[in-house]
């Protein structure tokens, strides 16, 4: 089983946001390793899939970069990337063969801007759990299973190797989902009907505005590339169906609502499903967090006296680094949203048969 090895030659992703992708890269083919030597360097790391040429792509990154620490995996393999890796499919599950099942993985889904970054850190945390937030190669397959959602044989396979992968030496695997994660969550359960999944959410109009403020600034031109698009779409199934309904497309506003919905809605119809999720609002996080933290962690069959450690990592910026941060988002201005903006959520809301007002609250 052999790797290819990349040189790389140019780092040119068009924004921060963007999805991990091959085309992220300028690369040259620079030899091969043993496949199986990806497993013993620590370095190494699981970076995307090529979906269309069903390839895996491994990235080294600089001694000494912390994974688990960074807000966002994708983008710190991307700024700390040294060479990259490709494997195709069949290669990557003979390795992943190599290593056991993650006992008992913590799964975090949100709507995103609800503290899942910071959830992600405080389960970090606690003593003998590896917590990633945000490694992509879950994102192609959710962009996958929405493009073809004939094929769950294989996305189930792939879930299994990628999670075996990231969480190879670890006690418990804690993994922290973009907002498309939510698409997957009954897969997970499939293949690992032992883990812990947890949906954190908050008031649509709040999360809207951190949203606006957040991610606006930052959109210019990532709206133009094809790649981007099959991720937002991926993303928010409930974009197209507005665009036929309403026979246009959605404002930004509208847009962002429709996001929202359609991990809320996601979330519900797992519910049905029979599909353990616990729901964590962030208002609950902000106002009593050491008792909501205290509930995640018995949920999660993690140990009670870990909560101071978890409780002290909620002090810092989870952001800090991205233009998500505290400081990136003071020095940017970002107009307010207008009254007409807030009555087209409310419109987009009120068509939803369920989840129709913006505080709704997800059963537990």
């Amino acid at each position: 089983m052999i790797a290819q090895v990349l040189r790389i030659v140019d780092k040119v992703a068009p924004g921060e946001f963007f999805p991990a992708v091959p085309q992220n890269f300028v690369t040259r083919a620079d030899g091969q390793l043993p496949a199986r030597d990806l497993l013993h360097r620590p370095d190494v790391s699981l970076y995307c899939l090529d979906i269309d040429d069903q390839l895996a792509y491994f990235i080294e990154t600089a001694p000494g970069v912390d994974l688990t620490r960074a807000p966002f995996v994708y983008l710190a393999q991307y700024r700390n990337a040294r060479r990259l890796f490709t494997v195709p499919y069949e290669t990557l599950h003979r390795i992943a063969e190599e290593v056991p099942d993650p006992v008992r993985p913590i799964l975090v889904y949100s709507v995103g801007r609800c503290g899942s970054t910071a959830l992600s850190h405080a389960l970090g945390a606690v003593t003998g759990v590896r917590s990633y937030s945000e490694p992509d190669v879950f994102t192609q397959i959710a962009v996958s299973r929405h493009e073809d959602p004939t094929r769950d044989d294989e996305y189930a396979k792939l879930l299994r190797s990628c999670a075996r992968l990231l969480g190879r030496g670890a006690g418990t695997l804690a993994v922290k989902f973009r907002a498309s994660g939510i698409q997957l969550a009954d897969l997970f359960q499939q293949v690992f009907p032992d883990s812990r999944g947890i949906f954190l959410y908050r008031h649509a109009e709040r999360w809207l505005e951190s949203m606006h403020e957040g991610f606006t600034p930052h959109l210019s031109g990532l709206q133009d590339q094809q790649t981007f698009l099959r991720y937002v779409t991926a993303q928010a199934p409930l974009l197209m169906p507005f665009a036929v309904r309403h026979q246009r497309q959605p404002s930004p506003v509208e847009a962002y609502l429709l996001t929202w919905l359609s991990a809320m809605e996601a979330c519900l119809r797992l519910g049905r499903a029979d599909v353990p999720l616990r729901p964590v609002r962030y208002e609950d996080l902000t106002a009593d967090l050491s008792a909501t933290l205290a509930a995640v962690l018995a949920f999660c069959g993690l140990p009670a006296d870990e909560i101071d450690a978890a409780y002290r990592t909620f002090a810092a910026d989870s952001q800090e680094g991205t233009a998500l941060s505290r400081a990136s988002r003071q020095r940017t201005e970002t107009p307010v949203l207008r009254e007409e903006e807030y009555a087209l959520v409310r419109a987009v809301l009120a068509e939803h048969p369920t989840i129709n007002v913006p505080d709704f609250a997800v059963p537990a």
